[in-house]
This record gives C-alpha cells, structure tokens and sequence, in this order.
C-alpha cells in the first residue's frame, strides 16, 4: 500500500476515523519523510500549524521500520506531545494499519522514572534513619508491598497508585551513577531494564530530546555500544520540536559540580559500608573507618570551597580559585580502589567500581573548569547560586560540531520537524546538507483570528510596564470574557501583574497562574474554569493545545529576547561577535521571533478556532526590527480596535 492510498478518503485512516480529512500538505510531507529513508538523506520540515505533521511523518516511519527491518526513534521536546504520540496517536494508528503493518511501539523512559529493586531492599534493610518524614515511611511502606507482592508491572511512577513525594522517590528510584547492570542481582527483573529490553522488539520507540541527549552523551563519553546508554541502536530519527536541539543538547554536554553532588557522593558511600548496604561487614576495618574520614574531610572542603561562591556570575580568571578539593577526591577514589577484589561478591567489586568512577568524575569535571575558565573560548563558566548553594558549571558555547559528528553524520536518516524553523538554527546545530520542506497551516487566519495591537502600548523598560500589563489585560479579557492566555517572559513580571489583577475587580473569572499547580490541573482548571485566564511563562509558549472556544485569546506580553545577561547567552553573543557577525540580528532577533511564532500557535488549533492575538510591546510597532516579527507570524488581519475583536468573537 502506498502513502497516498493510506490518506485517501477511502483509506484505512479515513475508515478509521469518519472526521478524517487528508489534506494535501500532509500527503506531501509524508511522501518527502518516506523519501528521506529511501535515499538515506536529511530533511527538514517547517509545517504550519493544523497540517497533521505527526501523521505525516509516523506514516511513513513504520512503513521503513517494518519493510527494512529498522528502528526509528520519534523525538519531542515537551511532554505534552510525548504522551499524545503514544498514547493517542499511535495507538489510533495500531488499529488503523494493523493487519497490513502491524508494528511495535515503546515509550522510553530514563532510570529515573523506574523504582530500584536494589534500593528498595536496601531501605528494608536499613535503619529507618534516612528517612526524615513519618509520611516517608508510611508510602515506603506501600511501595514496599507493591514490590514484593509483585503488583507492579512496569515498575513505572506513573503505575503506582498514588503520587510518591519527590523526597521519598529519589531514596527509590533507578539512577545511572549507582545501577549495577549485570553485576546487580535484580538484572533479570530490574523493572528499568526490562523496559530497555522491550525496545528490542520496537519498530518505533518514542523519547523526549532530554533523553535522546542523554543517551548521545553517554555513548560519547563510553563508546557507542555501551549497556549505559537508554536507548537501543537505532536507524532514524524524527525530531518534533526540533527548534529545541540546539538548547536540549547544550544541557547535556555540561559540565555541573556544586555542594550537593558532593555531598550525595558522600553519602552514598558511607551508606554502602552500613548495614543493608552493598558493602557492609561485620566488623569495620580500618580501610573502611579512614574512608569514612576522608568523606568527613571532603565534605568539609567542599562546604568551604563552595562558600567562596555567593552569588551567579561568570567565571573568567582560571587562577583565581584553589582546587582544594581535588587531592581528598583522588585519595578517595584511590582508597575505594584499594578495597577491591579479595572476598568481595562480584557485586560489591562492581559497585565499587562505579563508586570510584563517580568520585573520579567529580573531580574531574571541577579540575576542567577550574583549569579552564577565562583559558579558552569554546565553553562558557560560570557560577549559578540559588538558596546560598553555588554550582560551578561549564557549558559549550557552540554544538554545531557535536551535533553534526554525533548526529548527522552517524545517522543514516534524521527528519527535523516544527512550525518553526530557520537557517541559523540549522547552522547551529551543524546540519551541512539536507532537503527542505515549508508547508503553510491550512488554517484561514485572515477571517479567523486578529492581531491586536493596542495604539497605547508601552515601552517594556519603562517603570509603569506591570502596571499597564494588568490594566490591559483587564480591558482585553473584560471583552474575550477570559479565555486567555497570557504569556509572560519572566515570572516577576507574571508574579507581579497576577498580584495588580486581584485587585481589577475580576469577581466571576477564573484567575490562575503557572506554579499554582501541576500542569495538568491548571490547564484542567483552564479548560473547565468559567471566564478563565491563565497567566505563564517559559514553556506555555508552546506544547499547549486548547482547540475551541476555551481558548480564544493569546497575550504575549513582551517580545520574547533571550536575556542577553545570561552566561549561555552572553557567551553566545561574545562567540558571534569574534566571528564577525551582528549577534543581534543574526541570532537574537531570528531566536526572538521564532519564540514569538510559537506563541502565537498556542490560538489556532482547529479550522473552526476563531480569536486573537494581543501584543502589549511597543516595539513591535516603534522599533525597524518590529517588521520582522510582523511578517513571520500568520497572515492575522491587524487592528487596534477592541471592537473588532468583541465583534470576531460575537462577545
């Protein structure tokens, strides 16, 4: 069967589901996917919202997978869309192209998602000291029954019957620092790994970018074949989302070391040695007591090494600080070492093993940014300081290189995907060569939707913007009758106009804001709430989908730059400007308006979706570079007036 023949009317989606209509953008994009994996080439796809990209691209993805004997790994940045691949999508698909292409989806998940069997009979071991909470013990206790009587299928957190504090969870739950792999004597029915080994059986396996990432970083640093890693080999990949790689990528080729990792470090060392641990003797040695004493003493260290950093700034002088840490972390790892063999169980060898490994990596990732900052101009250093707890951390500046080596050029086919994407970004991320692909929404904004720009609007930098913010939003959601999303770029600006609107006499709107809950229940709350308004940042600008009338107003309430003080960005900048170009307008600006286009997305989800857009920053309307930001956004007929909107929406 053909792709056309699968979107036809009379195809077995369409008989699938009766509200199916195949549009021609679609067919188009899945003829140029299943092209990608026949020549073996990159593609890129900027596909217009409502154009049923996922369709486009799964499609043709299980066809390859099936007819070549392949893997394809599907890559989103947000949950949201996650959980509406596999648990929607997908399975819709399964019962639509079942008896002709019967394939095998998974939903990969990291270590962290899985409780530990290991751990758990540690902590039934344990004295209950660990824990601090008598509700710590009390859902230990139901987690313990869950285990040993074998009711848990998947070992999953979401499987569990009630929510796990993250307190207790973390004492729980799999991690790849301490997991034992096959040394470990739960291997066979470690619930982690046995969802690893379903992946085998995958034609498609389903991952956010966060995970993809951390996979790519652990085959780097352990080799490709490396049981480390999360994922199993596979032969293409689709990102969705893609205009989060560069960002996604950059998180997990840092390096991080604060307080905290060496503490935990410590901590679980000497858990080791007591009684429940891997390492636990009868009697204690004086190996044992002078490791003891070498964690007292790097904890020490560390509290006054860390307390020279009180507040987030750059690191630029590599001289500066003293690695008082790095000899007690060597001598450590030496010790743990010296423990090694004798009448160990291949077990206690084995954890010792990546005991020595995670000391040695601490104090390797702070020699290299220590002996590093201000030395070279490829990473940036600085220091980030939240609740008087300093963390150093070093973080490449550009990912072309990594991206293109690790990604594009091992890869035999990679599909980028979103509503948003532009040429800087695919230079960044070190794509050379590739096809191209831009399909328009097939969406009718110019009758549907209206962009607002109020004729008062106000300069961001000035004193009086919050309190303008909260009176405008007032006056736009007094005529949408709430229905509104409200976008912020920093939650003091969110926090601060949230308090003004308590006082704009909102009596019978629904007010809530992000933080208030979790993201399921506020936007339950949203869908549900009579006259609801949402206020947000950060990742509302995209991931959000509220089709009809619930959601018929979106205000984005300044332009969304990156803040150019950030050390990320601030290196960012420094790097563009070595090179000779404007980091303005050849990073800033296109970043900016990429943002922007996905916040407008959040409107119009359906053909029958009707609203409009608000734009409180002035500068879209008073600055040359407002011009840009105009002509990529749908083509919304603008106004100033609240008449015309109260008459679009027949409010």
């Amino acid at each position: 069967m053909k792709i056309e023949q699968i979107f036809a009317a009379a195809g077995p989606i369409s008989q699938t589901h009766n509200a199916f209509e195949a549009r021609t953008g679609q067919v188009a994009m899945a003829r140029a996917v299943e092209n990608s994996f026949a020549s073996k080439r990159h593609l890129v796809v900027q596909a217009g919202t409502g154009l049923g990209k996922t369709f486009a691209y799964l499609v043709p993805a299980i066809m390859f997978a099936l007819k070549e004997h392949k893997r394809v790994v599907v890559s989103t940045k947000t949950i949201n869309l996650q959980e509406q691949i596999f648990k929607k999508d997908i399975p819709f698909l399964q019962q639509a192209l079942g008896n002709r292409f019967p394939f095998v989806a998974v939903l990969a998940k990291g270590r962290g998602n899985f409780l530990c069997r290991r751990k758990m009979d540690y902590l039934r071991e344990l004295d209950r000291g660990l824990l601090t909470s008598r509700e710590q013990v009390d859902e230990l206790r139901q987690l313990q029954e869950l285990v040993f009587s074998n009711r848990l299928m998947t070992g999953d957190r979401e499987e569990i019957p009630f929510s796990p504090r993250n307190d207790l969870w973390q004492h729980v739950c799999g991690e790849g620092e301490a997991c034992l792999r096959r040394a470990c004597p739960h291997f066979e029915t470690c619930y982690y790994y046995s969802s690893r080994r379903a992946q085998i059986q995958a034609d498609i396996v389903v991952v956010n970018h966060a995970l993809f990432f951390a996979d790519l970083a652990i085959r780097k640093e352990a080799g490709a074949e490396s049981e480390q890693g999360v994922l199993e080999n596979y032969d293409a990949v689709i990102f969705d989302e893609a205009h989060n790689i560069e960002d996604v990528a950059t998180d997990f080729f840092s390096r991080r070391v604060g307080l905290a990792r060496v503490k935990v470090a410590g901590a679980t060392i000497s858990a080791s040695f007591k009684k429940g641990g891997v390492l636990h003797r009868s009697e204690v040695s004086e190996a044992v007591q002078f490791i003891e004493g070498l964690i007292n003493k790097v904890g020490l260290e560390a509290g006054f090494f860390f307390s020279q950093f009180t507040q987030s700034k750059r690191l630029y002088e590599a001289d500066k600080y003293d690695n008082v840490l790095r000899e007690p972390l060597l001598q450590l790892a030496k010790e743990l070492t010296a423990l090694h063999g004798g009448d160990n169980t291949e077990e206690q060898n084995a954890y010792l093993t990546l005991l020595y490994d995670r000391v040695l990596r601490i104090a390797d990732d702070l020699t290299f940014i220590l002996e590093r900052c201000g030395g070279e101009e490829e990473h940036a250093y600085w220091v980030e300081s939240v609740d008087d707890e300093a963390t150093l951390v070093s973080a490449p500046i550009a990912m072309e290189e990594d991206i293109r080596e690790h990604v594009f050029r091992k890869i035999d086919t990679v599909v980028l995907t979103s509503a948003t994407l532009s040429s800087v970004l695919l230079r960044r991320i070190g794509l050379e060569k590739c096809d191209l692909l831009r399909l328009d929404s097939p969406f009718d904004y110019e009758n549907n939707s209206l962009l607002f720009l109020p004729r008062d609007a106000v300069n961001p930098k000035e004193s009086s913007f919050d309190e303008y913010t909260a009176i405008k939003v007032r006056e736009i959601v007094g005529v949408t009758e709430g229905r509104a999303l409200v976008l912020f770029t920093s939650y003091r600006s969110m926090n601060t106009v949230y308090d003004k609107l308590l006082g704009l006499s909102l009596e019978g709107y629904t007010l809530l804001k992000q933080g208030s809950g979790s993201r399921s229940e506020i936007m339950q709350r949203f869908k549900t709430g009579r006259k609801a308004v949402l206020l947000a940042v950060a990742s509302y600008w995209e991931g959000i989908d509220v089709p009809g009338e619930a959601l018929s107003c979106v205000i984005l309430v300044k332009l969304p730059f990156s803040v150019p003080t950030e050390p990320i960005m601030e290196a960012r900048f420094e790097h563009i400007k070595r090179q000779g170009d404007d980091a303005f307008q050849s990073y800033s600006l296109p970043q900016a308006v990429l943002r922007l286009k996905q916040g407008f997305g959040r409107l119009i989800r359906t053909a029958s979706d009707k609203g409009v857009v608000a734009i409180l920053d002035y500068r879209v309307q008073n600055r040359q570079y407002g011009k840009a930001f105009l002509k990529e956004l749908p083509p919304a007929k603008i106004t100033h007036s609240l008449d015309e909107v109260r008459k679009l929406l027949g409010t």
